[in-house]
């Protein structure tokens, strides 16, 4: 069989119709970036066995505006069922096809546990600021995006976009009730959404959940931020179906345990997330 040289042309048709798979699954923030310019931070999930010559990024949009919110403390993407599915059944059905469209190519998808820094890739692919949260911000989405990563053998035209900066506002920053953002980075000793994720806890970590009255995860700086003032809400049926509005102690007592495991705070357990509750419940009975 006699084989074709990709030319930047070719290229870039194949890449068109990459874009095509994406906006079939209600994704249009796609960009993408060279082996070069990745930042390895797990090479041991590398793939083996073939040369990686570009990077993917896309993100995916978990924020739902008719969303019910209620009094307790829980993130936003912890309403919705788990991202973990969302992205296997994705690649499930999208690999094959792009695979398809890039003969002679292979992609293998990544997202939260990758081989490469997804967050830096998003923005130098253009995708979005980093803010002093240390978050992706997007243009449409803002902050409430995951990213996921397709390393490709497929060799793009290479370009990189520079890492820009938030506005520096700070209101992220002077929103955090613990402290916990600084210049170095995050505190995850003092990050709320780290506390409420632990299985033991401290007396003070205690003390600062019952106090913030968070349940699982915090979404405090986010919401302090002015460039998600104006989010777009996902398009992605998957993040708008079966949301968790009214969260309590009742409702996560008398689920089954195979819907428990559809959502993303499941990998712990009902415990610590009961234990949570009743804490921002005692809270709420003190004041």
């Amino acid at each position: 069989m006699k084989f074709f040289k990709l030319t930047k042309g070719i290229i870039i048709l194949m890449f068109n119709e990459i874009l095509k798979v994406f906006n079939n699954e209600q994704i249009t923030q796609v960009g993408y970036i060279s082996a070069k310019d990745m930042t390895i931070i797990n090479p041991h999930i590398l793939p083996e066995g073939v040369e990686i010559k570009s990077c993917i990024v896309f993100l995916v949009s978990y924020y739902y505006e008719d969303i019910i919110i209620d009094n307790l403390g829980v993130s936003i993407y912890a309403r919705a069922k788990d991202y973990h599915i969302y992205f296997n059944n994705l690649y499930e059905r999208i690999l094959p096809i792009l695979e398809n469209i890039c003969k002679r190519e292979r992609f293998f998808g990544f997202a939260d546990h990758s081989p490469i820094n997804e967050k830096l890739a998003a923005a130098r692919a253009g995708l979005g600021v980093i803010g002093k949260n240390f978050l992706l911000i997007n243009k449409e989405y803002g902050s409430f995006v995951f990213i996921g990563s397709l390393l490709t053998t497929l060799a793009l035209p290479e370009f990189v976009f520079e890492i820009s900066p938030c506005t520096g506002c700070n209101l992220c920053v002077n929103s955090c009730p613990t402290g916990a953002i600084t210049e170095k980075g995050i505190n995850r000793e003092r990050c709320l959404s780290h506390i409420s994720q632990k299985k033991i806890k401290s007396d003070d970590e205690l003390q600062l959940l019952k106090d913030n009255k968070t349940v699982w995860g915090c979404d405090i700086c986010q919401n302090a931020c002015p460039l998600n003032k104006n989010t777009k809400s996902t398009e992605i049926e998957f993040f708008k179906t079966d949301c968790l509005n009214n969260f309590s102690k009742c409702l996560i007592e008398s689920m089954s345990e195979k819907r428990f495991r559809t959502y993303p705070f499941s990998w712990r357990g009902k415990e610590v997330i009961l234990k949570n509750i009743e804490l921002s419940d005692s809270s709420e009975k003190n004041k």
